[in-house]
Formats: C-alpha cells, sequence, structure tokens
C-alpha cells in the first residue's frame, strides 16, 4: 500500500558501497563551464561542461565531449543509457572516419556530469532532457552552423533521442538506435496497473526504490571479458586476444556501477510515460536505423550466452515498436550484447558496417 511505504534510502550509494563520483576526474576535478578541456579518454577527446537550470537538488550540468575533425560533412550526437556515460571511443573512430563530426553528450547525473550531491540518473519527466540537448546543439552550432544532426541514443539514450527527435521535426536527418528502450518488456500487459501505483508511489515518494540494484551478470560480461567468464575462448576469437571484448572493457564503475543501483519510482513512472507517447504519438520524420541483438536472455544466467543475447531488454518488444516509427526504418539484428558497441569484435565489425553503409546513404 502506498500508505506503508519505509523512508527513502540513500541511493547514492548502493549496496552499502560508497562512490567518489568525481575520482575519475583524477586532482583536477571537472572543467569549469565555458571551457574546452582534454576529456579522460585523453587526445583527440575534449570536453565541456555545459550549466542548466538548478533542480531540487541543486546546480545541475550536462557534459559534452568531442572527437573534432576537419571538413566534416555531418554531425553525430550520441546519448547514453541508464548506469553509463561516454566510453566507446571506437563509435566515434568509425564515425569520424565516415566523414563525421562526433560528439557525446553525458547527461544530466550521469557519468561526467554526476556531482556529490545528486541521486545518480535521477529524472522525473524525460522532457527536461530537451535542456540538455538543446545546449549541446548550441555549441555543436558555433562550429557547425549548416551541417545535417544523426542523434544516436543506447538504451534509455534511444528512447530520449526518439522523444526528442518526434519533438523536433525537422531538426534530424537521421535517428540511429542501438537497443533502444522503446517498451516495458515482460510488464508490457501489466502496464496501465503500474503505470496507476507507480503515479501514486511517485507523487508521495518520488525517490522510493521499486526495484533493487540488480545482478552484476552485465557488468561482468563487460568488465571481465571472454578472459574472466570461465568458459573456453571460442576459436573464431583466437586471434583477437588483445581485444577488449575479451580482456575486459575499462571504464569508471564509479559512473558505471557493477550491480547498477536501485529504480526510483519517479524515474520509471517517466519512462512508462515517455513510452507510452511513442506508442500512441510518435512518428519520426526522417530515416531511423534500428538495431538490437538477435535475441534476449532475460533469467540473468551466467553462460557463454551473455556474450550473443541481449541480458537487459526484450529485442522483441523494441522490434515491435521501432518498425512502425517512421515512413522510413531500417532493422538489423546482430548476436551481440544489449550494448552492441562493446559485443565480441566480428559482431562490432557488421554493427560497425552496417552504421557506415546507412550513413553513406542518409549523408550522401
Amino acid at each position: 500500500m502506498v500508505d506503508d511505504l519505509p523512508e527513502v534510502p540513500d541511493q547514492t550509494a548502493p549496496n552499502d558501497v560508497e562512490y567518489d563520483v568525481l575520482a575519475p576526474w583524477g586532482t583536477g576535478g571537472p572543467p569549469a563551464s565555458g571551457l574546452w578541456v582534454t576529456d579522460i579518454l585523453g587526445t583527440p577527446y575534449s570536453c565541456r561542461t555545459l550549466e542548466l537550470l538548478d533542480d531540487e537538488e541543486g546546480p545541475v550540468v550536462a557534459t559534452l565531449v568531442r572527437k573534432t575533425r576537419r571538413n566534416p560533412r555531418f554531425i553525430l550526437l550520441y546519448l547514453h543509457g541508464r548506469n553509463d556515460y561516454f566510453f566507446q571511443t571506437e563509435l566515434s573512430e568509425i564515425i569520424d572516419h565516415s566523414g563525421g563530426a562526433f560528439y557525446a553528450l553525458d547527461l544530466r547525473k550521469y557519468g561526467r556530469s554526476l556531482r556529490p550531491w545528486q541521486t545518480i540518473g535521477y529524472i522525473d519527466d524525460l522532457s527536461a532532457y530537451d535542456e540538455d540537448i538543446s545546449a549541446a546543439l548550441d555549441l555543436i552550432r558555433l562550429d557547425h552552423p549548416d551541417l545535417p544532426l544523426i542523434v544516436m541514443g543506447h538504451s534509455t539514450g534511444g528512447l530520449i533521442a526518439t522523444l526528442w527527435t518526434y519533438r523536433h521535426p525537422g531538426a534530424c536527418t537521421g535517428l540511429i538506435l542501438n537497443s533502444a528502450w522503446l517498451d516495458l518488456q515482460k510488464f508490457a500487459s501489466m502496464k496501465p496497473a503500474l503505470k496507476g501505483v507507480l503515479d501514486r508511489v511517485a507523487a508521495r515518494s518520488p525517490h522510493a526504490p521499486v526495484i533493487g540494484a540488480g545482478s552484476d551478470t552485465y557488468s561482468r560480461s563487460l568488465s571481465g571479458g571472454w578472459e574472466q567468464s570461465g568458459f573456453p575462448l571460442p576459436a573464431h576469437l583466437e586471434a583477437y586476444r588483445d581485444d577488449p571484448a575479451v580482456r575486459g572493457w575499462v571504464y569508471a564503475p564509479e559512473w558505471k556501477r557493477p550491480d547498477s543501483y536501485p529504480v526510483p519510482a519517479a524515474w520509471l513512472a517517466a519512462v512508462i510515460r515517455g513510452q507510452e507517447e511513442i506508442e500512441k504519438n510518435a512518428h519520426i520524420d526522417c530515416p531511423i536505423l534500428s538495431m538490437t541483438s538477435t535475441r534476449s536472455m532475460l533469467d540473468e544466467k551466467w553462460s557463454p550466452d551473455v556474450f550473443s543475447s541481449d541480458i537487459v531488454l526484450d529485442v522483441n518488444a523494441i522490434r515491435k515498436r521501432a518498425v512502425n516509427l517512421s515512413d522510413c526504418v531500417t532493422m538489423a539484428r546482430l548476436p551481440g550484447k544489449h550494448d552492441l558497441a562493446t559485443s565480441d569484435p566480428d559482431v562490432r565489425a557488421d554493427y560497425y558496417a552496417i552504421i557506415t553503409r546507412w550513413l553513406r546513404a542518409v549523408c550522401p
């Protein structure tokens, strides 16, 4: 019952783990606003803090990361997912080789934009991200005022990118979705009832956790790779022993936490509202490339299949929703992980080849 809700716990340190969210910056700390500085990824990446309006937790910022390129023919702006931030440099290199100026936005309260006084990832209305994206585009357009814009989003970032593109007709030349969270998968049939309960809980205790932090299965597959999985390395990967999918991806656990973190009621209610908007109203006026894994495996069982399945979202639900988003939708399925950009090297090669060919058609 709503009346029996417990006091909201401190969600900045789930499972009693203390995270110093400024640690990845080193001794220098995050950059001051109004100044491009070398990013934590090192040269040729730079980043800039974007000041946003304060919210109930205090000052809010977003962070724009760029990889500079001479004479680009288009712009690509990348939005990460939940419990995530931009670290997939291989993606930026592919965009650069395809002729694009690459930018990534660490949204408010995520990654480079997370501050110690904030609840990681928290928001109660997805349309608030319009401010983050608008601030980023204002800066990008100073460098490239007339180039075509491609927006790309992964998981929750794909949901945010879809909603933004729908609300800003004519702004985008194309939309790329990597396992976009467009539907609530296994809870779909319960969505009306679930939404009613969530709205009531969120109205009283917006930060109340409605789903726990979860398992570390997905993060184990990323950070440990095949090398620490306990499974034999597939024969076709023998030549790739130095690949991050084999030896493990390197990223900041303060910003991409091993067991994620609890899901607040108001945040999940906002996601459901966004998904309903897409289901009922959204129609995108530009071409879309939607990519998912070939299958989902949502039981989180530790097996070799975690390296070739989406163990976070239901790919069938994503594809069902994505196919009707626009009059021009290209669908692709690959035997990779939830974030296809962290899949095995042969899958990533196909993933990037699809993106490259699609960009060549959309931005000739």
